[in-house]
């Protein structure tokens, strides 16, 4: 665009951060970007998911331990909270798509410097997004989760691959409780036959892991088809329990407290 529509627009519409919705040029702020949640460890060597650091806590988190997985390991870059979860929703759900580069810096960040190196991604092969059935491909215009592989592929020099194709549509896993989730997407994947996958090591790519039921099933169908190993990274997951607690329990210490 011409600088000078450029100019006209941002005096008509002036931009905003998309997560607080401050006046700033940049689709997240300096002070949001500032106040993500990034994951560090401890953390399930598994599922990736993050331990109380003031208690003792096995390598493997309770669901792990024990159990065959059809993936190698999981991590996530960040806790959806706060000014992360409502860049998230806006991204996913009102098609701000200038989120996507901002959104996909914080999974390299954590690629880099975060819980996610043990990913070890220079011994991946591919990368590979959750797909999305046609019917909500079309109605949302985009899949979210292959913008975020994109921007992740690119960092780690690795080719994106449509290894999977959604066979069904199913409902949406965040409207369903978490004893409905598995059941909901069983049978919905299916490997992409015109693309090699034999032999691959994956890195499959989506926006959030809670259950972790999808990606279990995409890494499941991977797994069937020849894959020599899927690790899973997602941008963000939720926060644990005994966090929110400890910030609660602070607030309200905060609150009463007598100066």
């Amino acid at each position: 665009m011409h600088p000078l529509w450029r100019g006209m627009l941002d005096l008509l519409y002036p931009p905003r951060c998309e997560a607080c919705g401050r006046l700033r040029q940049e689709p997240i702020c300096d002070e949001c970007r500032a106040s993500i949640e990034h994951i560090g460890p401890p953390v399930c060597e598994v599922c990736g998911q993050p331990f109380d650091p003031r208690a003792q806590a096995a390598p493997q988190c309770a669901e792990c331990r024990g159990r065959r997985r059809s993936f190698s390991v999981a991590r996530s870059a960040a806790y959806y909270d706060g000014p992360l979860a409502a860049a998230i929703r806006r991204f996913k759900y009102d098609g701000q798509l200038v989120l996507g580069g901002p959104l996909g810096r914080v999974m390299v960040q954590a690629l880099e410097n975060g819980a996610a190196r043990d990913l070890d991604p220079a011994t991946i092969d591919v990368v590979c997004a959750v797909p999305l059935h046609e019917s909500r491909l079309r109605e949302r215009g985009f899949n979210q989760s292959e913008v975020l592989a994109e921007a992740v592929a690119e960092a780690i020099e690795k080719p994106l691959k449509p290894l999977l194709e959604r066979t069904r549509p199913t409902a949406p896993q965040v409207d369903l409780p978490a004893s409905s989730r598995v059941r909901n997407v069983q049978g919905a994947f299916a490997a992409n036959l015109r693309e090699v996958i034999a032999k691959q090591r994956v890195l499959l790519i989506d926006d959030l892991f809670t259950t972790g039921a999808t990606l279990r099933e995409c890494a499941r169908v991977l797994r069937a088809a020849g894959t020599a190993e899927v690790r899973i990274f997602a941008l963000a997951r939720p926060v644990p329990t005994w966090r929110r607690a400890g910030a609660d329990a602070r607030a309200l210490a905060r609150e009463h407290r007598v100066d």
